[in-house]
This record gives structure tokens, sequence and C-alpha cells, in this order.
């Protein structure tokens, strides 16, 4: 009908998938019981399409339908749509239940429950996302490692002193042996230079005498 369209293409607008608006015999019998307060909301439920809930021969609340239509995990896939604070409430306690509302005459689609952040976490850890290549890769690393650790363990001995801090003290004892102390240069100048030069002038002198 033209309401369902009309609800349907508002809901999409929250969601990627196909959506179909639909109510339950149990919801338009409690919204007639309450009379004229939800008169409006039960000619609106009327014109929905009616989803068997299997509690046609002995309706229940709204409430307690739509809990036994999710289930323990909602295998059916349903979003509940509902003012119902204490609905909505208990809903969160089950996972993967998605859950709307109005307010101020706007749809709003509530963010996922703890329980149900927390079920999409272990489904997607369970789940095996990698290729063949890389469990291939994965494994041959693994054995790679395995025998590295087990080449290394073969390997290990019971340390000795380090040859090359004995070598170096020997080193330094042989350099302080051959250390020798030079003699001091004479120099070609100065007062030495003056001694070497006296002998030979007294020498020339007294052959000359």
């Amino acid at each position: 009908s033209g309401i369902n369209a009309e609800y349907e293409a508002v809901v999409s607008t929250q969601s990627t998938g196909e959506i179909h608006v639909a109510t339950t015999h149990c919801a338009l019998r409690e919204c007639f019981q309450l009379g004229p307060v939800l008169s409006g909301a039960h000619k609106i439920l009327k014109k929905f399409k009616r989803h068997k809930c299997g509690h046609e021969n002995a309706a229940l609340d709204a409430a307690a339908c739509f809990t036994a239509m999710v289930g323990a995990g909602n295998p059916e896939h349903y979003i509940i749509a509902t003012q119902d604070s204490e609905l909505r409430k208990q809903l969160r306690d089950i996972p993967g239940i998605p859950i709307m509302y109005l307010s101020a005459c706007t749809l709003f689609l509530e963010s996922p429950s703890y329980k149900s952040r927390d079920q999409a976490e272990e489904s997607f850890l369970k789940q095996d996302l990698l290729t063949d290549y890389e469990k291939e890769t994965i494994k041959k690393m693994k054995g790679n490692q395995e025998e590295k650790t087990a080449f290394n363990r073969k390997r290990k001995r019971p340390k000795g002193p380090n040859p090359l801090s004995c070598k170096k003290k020997k080193s330094e004892d042989g350099a302080k042996k051959k250390k020798k102390k030079k003699k001091p240069t004479e120099s070609c100048s100065g007062e030495n230079n003056e001694a070497l030069v006296k002998p030979v002038d007294s020498v020339q002198i007294d052959a000359v005498k």
C-alpha cells in the first residue's frame, strides 16, 4: 500500500539493505484495547502488512510478541521500531537486534548495544580471512623460526674468558718492556755549539805559535 511504501522509504534511509515494514496481530490488538489514546497509531498500523507471529489464537502484549519473534539471536534479522522504552531496554540485552524509535518527528537508529558489539567482534575473530597463500607463508615462517631456535640451542656452550681481552693485556705488558728511554739529541745551536768550536780554535792557535 501507499503508507507501507512511504514508511519503507523512510526506514530505508537508516539501512543499506532492503526493508519491509510490517506489524503483528498482537500489536494491533494492544493498540485497539488501549482505546482513544492510541487510536491514531491503530489506524496507521492497520494499513501495514501483518507478519505472522504465531500468537493469533492466544495474543500476547506487543512487547512479549516482539521479544518472542526475535528469539535468542534474531535469526530472521528483524528491526524493532518502538516507542516503548522498557521494551528497548530488554532488547538491548539480546545481541544482534537493531532498534529504531521516533524523537521530535525524526526516526533514529540506536547504536549497537554492548552485547551486539561483543557478538560481532567474536564472530569476526572466528572468520577465516586468510588466503591459502597467506596460510602457507605463515606456516613456513613458523617452521623456519622453530628450526633456527633449535639450532641456536645446540650451539650454546659454556663461555670461557674472552681471548681478545687476554691478547690486549699481553700486548700492553710487551709495550712497556720494549719501551726505552731515548737519548737527548744534541742541538746545533746555542751553548753546545760553542763548546764544540772552542777546542778547535785553541788547537789552531797553538799551532801558529
